[in-house]
């Protein structure tokens, strides 16, 4: 597990939502909220099938931030380790993506046990593993 930049077992919430289409959009996305038990903490954003070169976080009706998109599609990231700000958001926080004033995206966040998060990584290294020996 050196090779990844955080340690899962540190991870102390971890919160998520899908992103779905409102007001007749049809794009989609995710945000993944990551609380570690040192105080950083961490949102990933990532978007597909939004037009547009810009669009608007907002975090229960609050703007957030502004992030760039590129061929309609966005990964997305703040994290406090590189002196982002990044919000106390807890379960139940709505998450809206908006453009020209409008919501295109909307979700609200609930807890995600943060093993569920890195399932995969952890499979493929006890694959890994067992093939090695």
């Amino acid at each position: 597990m050196s090779g990844f930049p955080f340690h899962i077992g540190r991870v102390r919430l971890a919160l998520n939502s899908r992103l779905q289409g409102v007001n007749g959009f049809t794009g989609h996305g995710d945000v993944t909220v990551l609380f570690w038990r040192s105080g950083a903490k961490k949102i990933d954003i990532g978007l597909s099938g939004v037009a547009g070169r810009s669009a608007d976080i907002f975090i229960n009706g609050a703007h957030y931030q502004s992030m760039p998109l590129e061929y309609g599609a966005v990964h997305f990231t703040v994290k406090t380790s590189c002196g982002d700000i990044v919000p106390d958001l807890t379960p139940g926080t709505k998450v809206e993506i908006c453009q020209n004033g409008e919501a295109i995206l909307g979700g609200t966040l609930g807890v995600r046990p943060p093993i569920a998060l890195f399932q995969p990584p952890r499979k493929l290294i006890a694959y890994l593993r067992s093939k090695a020996s």
